[in-house]
């Protein structure tokens, strides 16, 4: 892995996904506290910062009125997404956690509206003018965002890392079938916090 070409991206993380106040943390906290996610994110990007990885935020988008209106479908985590009104523009629950906030200079890409980092985004733009080869991928949720932005960034043409337990999801038996299926075919390594911050990532 070089330094110079490799991106971490921290994926949808919201207040409303990762704090104990947040409107989805009942769903989430098997994963939080099991896997030790918060802390795990917060050394995943000290590490970055420390030495010199790019960082980069895929956010998604916070619900406000009429956001879904040009869609004539929606999956069943938009829907819920609407009717909870998760993330919402303006509140604490769509703000980033706090020990998560980018610094200046750090990118914050265009919101994606369903599942994909790179859709509608104009994170693949930022990457490519910055000869980004390698992506290192956390944060939420572990078998819907992240899988899908992993996806979507083997179709660009990166080389995709996941960081197994820098991850959350609405359960630990989604999170297990993300690593036992759909990881092993859109990632080029899945490795712990611990040996991404040892310097250790092949």
């Amino acid at each position: 892995m070089q330094t110079e070409k490799t991106a971490l991206i921290l994926i949808d993380p919201y207040n409303d996904f990762l704090s104990v106040l947040g409107k989805s943390w009942l769903l989430n906290r098997a994963t939080l506290k099991g896997l030790g996610t918060n802390d795990n994110l917060a050394r995943a990007l000290a590490y970055c910062r420390k030495t010199g990885i790019a960082v980069c935020y895929a956010p998604h988008a916070r619900y406000r009125k009429g956001l879904f209106d040009q869609r004539r479908y929606l999956n069943p985590s938009a829907y819920l997404a609407a009717f909870f009104q998760t993330f919402s523009q303006g509140a604490w629950g769509g703000r980033f956690r706090k020990s998560l906030q980018p610094q200046e200079g750090e990118f914050v890409a265009k919101e994606h509206l369903i599942s994909s980092g790179f859709v509608g985004t104009d994170l693949h733009d930022h990457l490519r003018s910055k000869s980004i080869t390698d992506v290192i991928l956390c944060g939420c949720l572990s078998n819907t965002c992240v899988e899908s932005t992993a996806r979507s960034a083997i179709e660009l043409g990166y080389r995709v890392t996941i960081l197994s337990d820098a991850l959350a999801a609405m359960s630990l038996k989604d999170h297990e079938a993300a690593l036992s299926s759909g990881y092993k075919i859109c990632a080029h390594q899945v490795i712990p916090t611990s040996t991404f911050v040892a310097g250790k990532a092949a």
